[in-house]
């Protein structure tokens, strides 16, 4: 199962992340995928959208087996993050997995407004679903969080279904549903159903609020109840809403990251389903947290300037995130040992072997010990200023050429740091 968040607050700015729980044996990798030709349909699988593609490019996570991805950021600054959802109207087996149309949605938005839009129409008109299992078979609707510098949006859907809100100060998802009767729009069936039109109000605009005559709650009229004692869905997006509260104004990397490498309550690993980084728990379906990212934004303007940190390993909580520069429509990577390319298997392989050193380690036990914890703070606090000197002069070439040296050499030292407890000075 997953975990998606946002934050933003006047003085700490904008923030997104996400943790991707997938099978465990599911490796997981950034991809930066280039730009490509605007086309006036938008492809996902065997549909032909009729929506224009902008061919954006994109940083995609992406799990190994498949075309879409998890969560992504494009260059235009919008991120998107999908979790699983368990509606009474079933998913389509045969049909378009949520990652192929988040991907498809990154490609052709310019806004987090345009992302939503997209989301809801192709969803309305061409439904989802699909086996989104690595192994076995698992069948579901999705929820979005999309986000740019300026706004962003929760997005639920069930079946061909769907409802938004405003996203502002906090928004946490998980795999529950949690629109209640604050939705800002809904599809016309559900409209129909749960928010009918008040014909004494015929005369006001029907965008305005007033013209609904009696509004029900689309989490009631559309979630799968039974699933939740399986997700624990709403207990993760609780604890992680609080966290986020408590937390801002963020005013760096590490109070974010802090969130999505939460355990709960207890020792570390214990809590399964009911904390954000997760190791190999859940039942009936085996997961944990195969990948994490997040999305920092310094400004509102356009074009966007945004760092990306991301693992590309598993366990959060055991794992640095490294630093990608998002600038003038461009993504420059700052970690250059990592390889992005989408039709190359090497990170799939260095995250399979980072994936196996972390267990030997002792897995979510070692993230409690004070002195790794620190070590890794310490690491990923150098990592920060580094690439913040990136990104107040992205157009310095000789900047770059530092930085990336710099990030480079704290990745490889942190390497050595975690093969050192592999095998220890006696």
């Amino acid at each position: 199962m997953c975990d998606t968040i946002f934050a933003s607050s006047k003085a700490g700015g904008a923030w997104f992340g996400k943790n991707s729980d997938r099978h465990p044996d599911e490796s997981q990798a950034l991809k930066l995928l280039p730009s490509s030709a605007p086309s006036a349909s938008t492809r996902i699988g065997a549909v032909e959208f009729a929506r224009p593609d902008r061919g954006l490019a994109m940083a995609l996570s992406k799990p190994s087996w498949m075309r879409g991805g998890e969560m992504g950021l494009n260059a235009a600054g919008v991120a998107i993050g999908n979790e699983a959802v368990f509606a009474k109207e079933a998913a389509d087996k045969g049909g378009p997995l949520g990652m192929d149309i988040l991907r498809a949605a990154l490609s052709a938005s310019a806004s987090a407004a345009e992302a939503r839009d997209f989301l809801c129409a192709f969803i309305e008109e061409h439904g989802q679903g699909g086996n989104g299992a690595y192994r076995g078979s698992l069948v579901y609707s999705n929820s979005f969080i999309v986000a740019d510098s300026a706004e962003a949006y929760v997005v639920e859907t069930a079946g061909r279904r769907w409802a938004w809100r405003s996203a502002e100060g906090v928004a946490t998802i998980s795999n529950a549903y949690s629109i209640e009767d604050d939705f800002k729009r809904l599809d016309a069936l559900t409209r129909k159903q749960i928010a009918p039109v008040n014909e004494r109000m015929a005369c006001v605009d029907e965008e305005e609020a007033g013209r609904v005559g009696a509004k029900g709650s689309w989490r009631a009229w559309v979630e799968s109840r039974f699933h939740l004692r399986f997700t624990r869905g709403e207990v993760r997006a609780a604890r992680t809403a609080a966290m986020l509260r408590s937390a801002l104004p963020i005013a760096g990397v590490d109070a974010f990251l802090a969130v999505l490498r939460d355990h709960g309550e207890g020792r570390p690993g214990a809590a399964g389903m009911k904390a954000p980084c997760l190791h190999e728990a859940g039942f009936p379906v085996r997961s944990s947290t195969t990948a994490s990212l997040a999305v920092r934004w310094f400004d509102a303007g356009s074009p966007a300037r945004a760092l990306l940190w991301f693992t590309g390993t598993s366990y959060p909580c055991l794992s640095l995130y490294a630093p990608v520069l998002l600038a003038d429509g461009a993504f420059v990577p700052l970690w250059t040992a990592y390889d992005y390319d989408e039709a190359s298997e090497k990170a799939c392989a260095f995250w399979k072997e980072r994936r196996d050193l972390l267990r030997k380690l002792g897995g979510a036990r070692r993230s409690a010990e004070p002195g790794f914890v620190a070590a890794r703070e310490g690491f990923q606090s150098r990592l920060e200023t580094v690439a913040a000197r990136a990104a107040t002069a992205p157009a310095d070439p000789a900047m770059l050429v530092s930085v990336r040296a710099e990030v480079d050499a704290i990745m490889e030292s942190w390497r050595d740091f975690l093969e050192s407890l592999r095998n220890p000075v006696a």
